[in-house]
């Protein structure tokens, strides 16, 4: 180890020994100790993007961006793919703060009536994977009533999005999916992701809102694959990302203050 590298890590030691846990963990796991209350949770570039080009006045910290949207603060974290990358980065941000997080991006179809650009929401998460099973068992968890409706109502306001309020079953593999997996997952949700059941865990934990609001990538009963040989209607989904963001600022602006304590329905 050179000189430099072991004086690095002495005065980083000094400073961390004088923080809480939950400042060393935003730190580790975001490149910042602080978050806003409210915190948009994609996964794609893309909609990482995307979501940070609708704050007003974006600033990169750390790993993530903060802004405001209608006058209130908001941070901008990409969870990473899967429950296991989740996990980390929502712990880290309910723990400096986070109150309402709200996951934007996709997940898949499980049901063939569903099309690709469809907007999905989240009514329960299905845990599927073993982050959330290690903490919470195999039992549905909700998203936070006052979301949902605020979702219902700005939907409502959006006739040529086809939506659909369901059940999500969040899994641990994206490429090797089977028929076999789908027909198992398809008898307790209509589509499939991989991080929501963990954000909701985490957040009813902490008591804080939490909401997947999700555009439909493929629908694997119906033949839409994006990465298979057939025709695939690219420009559907990668327009639903705008629609995405838009019902993202909308359910924001809509917050009421002061936020209400989450009312857990079971």
């Amino acid at each position: 180890m050179s000189i430099k590298s072991r004086l690095l890590g002495n005065l980083y030691g000094a400073a961390a020994r004088s923080r809480s846990r939950a400042v060393k963990v935003a730190r580790a796991e975001l490149g910042t100790a602080a978050v806003a209350p409210v915190v948009l949770l994609p996964v794609t570039r893309h909609m990482m993007s995307r979501l940070a080009s609708a704050l007003r006045r974006p600033k990169k910290r750390g790993d993530t961006f903060y802004g405001s949207v209608a006058g209130r603060d908001v941070s901008v974290v990409n969870t990473g793919v899967g429950a296991p990358s989740a996990e980390g980065k929502v712990f880290a941000c309910l723990g400096v703060g986070a109150r309402v997080l709200l996951r934007v991006d996709i997940c898949g179809g499980l049901e063939p009536g569903m099309k690709v650009g469809d907007v999905v929401v989240a009514e329960r998460a299905v845990p599927f994977d073993n982050t959330t099973r290690l903490t919470a068992g195999d039992a549905d968890v909700s998203a936070s009533p006052l979301l949902l409706e605020l979702a219902g109502k700005v939907l409502a306001r959006r006739p040529g999005d086809r939506h659909h309020n369901v059940a999500v079953a969040t899994v641990d593999t994206f490429h090797h999916q089977t028929d076999e997996m789908h027909r198992e997952w398809r008898r307790r949700a209509a589509a499939v992701d991989m991080e929501t059941s963990v954000i909701y865990q985490l957040a009813r934990a902490a008591g804080a809102h939490a909401l997947a609001v999700m555009a439909v990538s493929d629908v694997r009963a119906a033949g839409l694959d994006p990465f298979g040989d057939g025709r695939f209607p690219y420009g559907d989904l990668y327009g639903s990302f705008d629609g995405l963001a838009d019902v993202a600022v909308d359910i924001v602006s809509n917050l009421p203050e002061p936020l209400p304590p989450l009312e857990q329905k079971e």
